[in-house]
């Protein structure tokens, strides 16, 4: 049930070319033949080498300029399982916590002690919760039990305010995940003291704990979800989606928002851009497509990334100034990928992680 992504395919094709030896011995052609080919396959095999002699050591060099400029920083993600996090040049995975049979829609707390996530963790049929790990101690919690699917979630960033979209349905039962189309998303807020009220006493929070940001009836077909924080504790603001007629290509668009814990400052960001997330230095929201929206000057910009074949999405910008840019790799099986965020073209690293990662997001402090 993560967020899907169109593949495109590029075909490559051999081109053959036959020359007509006949005017020749047949004995001085399989010489000259043998010679040619031969002399060939040298020249390519050497200008590959070179090729990716010079791509490596150009990789390796950004790699070790990444790893230098965001030291002790990391990267939670998910694989659609499990739930990890990594150095900035994709290195040290390590897993945080067993998220089976799916889980997915990762964020950090503010103070980059815990990774949020939900997970349909239980008997079969159970619906999408709410969770955290300690990132430290690798301790597991439960936060929720809607007995609905929790589509996304994330702590403002004054650690007050838990933000949650949950889907008016579970699409673990039967075959619901086949027809999402009969439900929605509403965007709430429940305040983290009665959160953590909760933990304390091995209970969960509730829908009655909830209160409505955003929703609609349920046959209006929105979809309130991607939620993303700020990173200014002095003003809290939220990103979102509002999307109509989810997992309806044909007819469906999502536009981006912005809007205070309180409700107050609903804010039309971007039409035609979903999953928007905050850069660490509160200037900037990046989109699914690798565009974002510029505080500066108020504008829409992109960022063009050169040397993977493969789609690239999610792009979400590093602290210290954004001056990199973490993104996902591909469509099924999805990889990281890392580049520059100059405004002149920027060559990608496809990160070369073993598992596959969903939804790169940067700690927004060094993880101690």
């Amino acid at each position: 049930m993560l967020p899907k992504r169109t593949l495109q395919y590029r075909s490559f094709g051999i081109l053959t070319n036959l020359c007509d030896f006949h005017s020749l011995n047949f004995k001085i052609m399989n010489k000259l033949t043998a010679l040619i080919l031969g002399m060939a396959l040298t020249f390519n095999a050497c200008s590959k080498d070179d090729d990716e002699i010079n791509t490596s050591s150009s990789n390796e060099k950004l790699l070790e300029q990444i790893k230098a400029d965001l030291d002790g920083y990391k990267i939670a993600f998910g694989d659609t399982k499990n739930i990890y996090m990594m150095d900035p040049d994709g290195k040290n995975v390590e897993k945080l916590a067993d998220a089976s049979p799916i889980s997915g829609y990762v964020s950090w707390s503010q103070d980059a002690k815990y990774v949020y996530y939900a997970s349909s963790q239980g008997p079969a049929e159970t619906a999408w919760e709410a969770w955290r790990v300690n990132v430290k101690t690798k301790q597991t919690t439960k936060l929720s039990n809607f007995g609905n699917d929790v589509r996304s979630l994330g702590v403002s960033p004054d650690g007050k305010t838990l933000a949650i979209s949950v889907m008016t349905g579970n699409s673990n039962i039967g075959d619901n995940n086949d027809n999402l189309t009969q439900f929605s998303t509403n965007l709430y807020v429940v305040s983290m003291s009665t959160v953590e009220a909760k933990i304390n006493v091995g209970d969960q929070i509730k829908m009655a704990d909830l209160k409505a940001l955003q929703s609609s009836p349920n046959s209006d077909q929105f979809w309130y979800e991607e939620l993303s924080w700020n990173h200014d504790a002095s003003n809290p603001i939220l990103a979102y989606s509002k999307t109509w007629k989810y997992d309806e290509d044909e007819v469906s668009y999502t536009h981006s928002y912005t809007i205070k814990p309180d409700g107050t400052q609903n804010t039309l960001i971007a039409k035609n851009q979903d999953q928007p997330i905050w850069s660490i230095d509160n200037t900037k929201l990046s989109f699914l497509g690798l565009d974002y929206y510029n505080y500066s000057d108020k504008s829409m910009k992109k960022i063009n990334v050169s040397g993977i074949k493969k789609e690239l999405s999610g792009g979400s910008f590093s602290p210290k100034g954004g001056t990199y840019m973490i993104f996902e790799v591909g469509d099924e099986n999805r990889k990281g990928g890392i580049s520059q965020t100059t405004e002149s073209n920027n060559t990608g690293i496809q990160l070369q992680t073993i598992v596959d990662v969903y939804e790169p997001r940067w700690s927004p402090k060094i993880v101690e």
